[in-house]
Order: structure tokens, then C-alpha cells, then sequence
């Protein structure tokens, strides 16, 4: 790799002209195993280091070195802020694993309640809710705290007295390594998006939301997943009450749709979607969802979005089921790997092997006084450099 650099740049790194300089290419590949924290004090070393650690090299290196080691983050929210943690994610959990969360950083927010989006490449959208009413979104890097407050999406729906609230979708564009949101209008009355919804791209001049047509009102679930770059969300027609999955590619910025077949109406309309390998997944239990009575549950991939190539495969629960979770409800964290469904609540979490039909709880450490806080438990966080370096 040939860096333009000056004279000054080129003889040393470490402050002593008479010592052996550091080649760069050594220098990057140390700093990019360090955290993003570090990164950032890095940056105020010195211009040097500044203007290496903001080389689209070192960007690529660092995502690189980043993806091979995600982590889970965990989100605590109460009286008006929301504390980040992150924790090891293990790959075959035993009975006597244990996680330790580490303290990350704590965004304050001035409304009642807020709501967190799926991480995507190291980065969240918060979107802080006052009385029911949106307030403001916000970008934030968790691994840091730093965030970026978007200006405030106004209202296409006039001359209608049904409220109408936003719901909202980070994405991110591989190929044009571009980051996006979504927002849409829905009537709270009726939980009905509207025809038209906004978008807004990261990094431009001038931040400002545009337009974007949908071209079938359809009813919502607020919950969806991004899977390069396409975001995917269960949906009903309005007006037909056909289920469907409703897809937003971030890239070309239009909708479209799949239309479930009967035989899998219920999985789709009731489970969570998850990302299977790539491929668009759901997952339903039978009984009490996602807890102590659950007695199985079925697993849906598709292969196919154009040809509707369905598979869907039934498991039965093991009988310590119910003896592991304990009483309540679990959060659904995610779809580990190929094999494991991964179930949280406030300080531990819950490992499910559907090829091995086993159930491992582990424990997570610093976090226990956090029981009465809202909880969000998110799979494969990946740290990234955005906002420590800014757009």
C-alpha cells in the first residue's frame, strides 16, 4: 500500500528522529485492534495519526478487523437516558459460561419513551417519543456516545384529524457505503402507513428529508430487519387484509412486496423475521410466546423471494424448557449462526440449539441493578467508526 505522506510523516512515528521509524502499514494494523474509544483518543495524538485514522484504508481495515469479533449490545433505557453495554458473544455456550457486560456510554433524551433501532455497521437511530408524539431522531455510536440529531421530519398527511405518529429504519448501502433512514407516517387509529414516506442519507452536504412513494397503504408490524441492505417488515394490505412482507431496498429506494401463501400466514404474521444465514427467516412458538409455556415452535426460510421457495421445519422444545426460562415473558435477541435462537431478559440470556435440542441460561455480569429498566438485547454489534470520525 503507497500513502502520500510528507517528509516529516515518512521519518517518524514515535517523536525521536534518531530512532528507527515505524512503517505506516504497522502502525494501522496495530490501531486497527484497538476499540473505538481508543481510536478516538488516538485521533488527538497528533495531525499525523489524525490523518491516518481517517484514511478510507484505515475505515475498510478496522470494519474488517471489527466483523470478526461482533459483540452483543445491550441497551437500558429510564428516566431520560439510555445506557449502552457490550458483552462477548459466545459460540457454544456450556452450563457454567459466564458474560461480563462492559459499560460503553450512557445519550441522554428529553421525551417519555424512546425507541432503538436494530444496530447497523456500528451505528443505532433513536427516536424519542414526548406524548406519543415523535420528538426527534437521533444517530448514535453507541461504542462512543457520540450522536448526530436529524433534523425533524414534517408531516405529509394534512387535513386529517387521526393522529399520526413515525416509525423509523436505519440501513446502509454497501456499494456506495452509504448510510440511510427511513421514516413513515402511520395512523395511530388504525395503525395505517400512508402512501408516502421520507428518507434521509448520512454524510450529504445538507441533511434534508425527501420523498419517497409507497404504492399500497398497508398496515405495519414496527419490528424489521435489514438484510444487505433491504429492509424487510410483515405487513397487511389495507384494504384486501392480504399478508405480506413488505421490502424497502436502501439502495434503489423502492418498496415491494411478497405475498404470503395461505399454507404460511400465521408464521409470517405473528413471528419475528430474522436473518438465517443471509436469508429471510421467521420463527413462531407454539403456546405462550417466548416463554415458560412454550411447548415448540417452527422455523420458516425462504430460498427464493422471487420464486417463493418456502421451507419451514418444526422443533419441539426439551422438557428442562420451562425449569431454564423460568416464569414471564423473553425478548427475542436474535438468530446466531445456523443453529441457535438466542432469547434475553434484563441480565442473562438464553441459548437454544434447534440441532442439538439443548438449552444453555447464562448469566450477564454488571447489569443486574438494571431489572426495572426498559431492555433491548442485539446480536452481532459490530464497532464502527462513524461519528468518531464524523461523515
Amino acid at each position: 500500500m503507497e500513502l502520500q505522506l510528507n517528509t516529516e510523516s515518512k521519518i517518524l512515528l514515535n517523536g525521536r528522529e534518531n530512532s528507527k521509524p515505524l512503517p505506516i502499514d504497522l502502525v494501522m494494523e496495530i490501531l486497527s485492534r484497538l476499540p473505538v474509544k481508543s481510536i478516538g483518543r488516538c485521533l488527538c495524538v497528533s495531525k499525523l495519526w489524525a490523518s491516518i485514522l481517517r484514511l478510507p484504508y484505515f475505515t475498510t481495515l478496522f470494519a474488517t478487523r471489527s466483523s470478526v469479533r461482533p459483540h452483543m449490545l445491550l441497551a437500558y433505557g429510564e428516566k431520560g437516558q439510555v445506557l449502552f453495554f457490550s458483552s462477548p458473544q459466545l459460540k457454544n455456550p456450556n452450563e457454567n459460561a459466564s458474560l461480563t457486560a462492559n459499560y460503553l456510554s450512557r445519550v441522554p433524551y428529553g421525551g417519555s419513551s424512546f425507541h432503538i433501532s436494530d444496530p447497523v455497521h456500528g451505528l443505532v437511530c433513536l427516536t424519542y417519543i414526548d406524548k406519543e408524539i415523535l420528538k426527534e431522531h437521533i444517530i448514535c455510536n453507541p461504542s462512543t456516545g457520540q450522536t448526530l440529531t436529524l433534523p425533524k421530519v414534517k408531516t405529509t398527511m394534512v387535513g386529517v384529524r387521526s393522529i399520526f405518529k413515525l416509525v423509523s429504519f436505519l440501513g446502509y448501502v454497501s456499494i456506495d457505503k452509504q448510510f440511510k433512514v427511513l421514516s413513515m407516517e402511520w395512523n395511530s387509529d388504525h395503525y395505517i402507513l400512508g402512501p408516502q414516506h421520507q428518507i434521509l442519507t448520512l454524510g450529504t452536504q445538507k441533511l434534508e428529508w425527501r420523498l419517497t412513494k409507497c404504492c399500497m397503504p398497508h398496515s405495519f408490524c414496527p419490528k424489521g430487519i435489514c438484510i444487505n441492505g433491504v429492509l424487510y417488515y410483515r405487513a397487511f394490505y389495507a384494504y384486501t387484509g392480504i399478508s405480506v412482507i413488505v421490502c424497502f431496498d436502501f439502495k434503489s429506494e423502492e418498496f415491494s412486496y411478497i405475498e404470503v401463501v395461505k399454507t404460511f400466514e400465521t408464521l409470517i404474521s405473528d413471528g419475528p423475521l430474522i436473518n438465517y444465514n443471509g436469508k429471510l427467516g421467521s420463527l413462531i412458538f407454539e403456546g405462550h410466546p417466548w416463554g415458560d409455556k412454550a411447548r415448540s415452535f417452527e422455523l420458516l426460510v425462504i430460498g427464493d423471494l422471487e420464486k417463493q421457495e418456502w421451507s419451514t421445519h418444526k422443533y419441539m422444545l426439551p422438557p428442562t424448557w420451562k425449569n431454564v426460562v423460568g416464569e414471564g415473558m423473553l425478548g427475542f435477541a436474535g438468530f446466531f449462526g445456523t443453529n441457535t435462537i438466542v432469547l434475553s431478559r434484563h441480565s442473562y440470556v438464553i441459548y437454544y440449539n434447534i440441532e442439538k435440542n439443548t438449552i444453555v441460561k447464562v448469566g450477564i455480569q454488571g447489569v443486574e441493578a438494571f431489572k426495572c429498566f426498559d431492555c433491548s438485547i442485539f446480536l452481532d454489534h459490530v464497532e464502527g467508526l462513524k461519528l468518531v470520525q464524523e461523515f
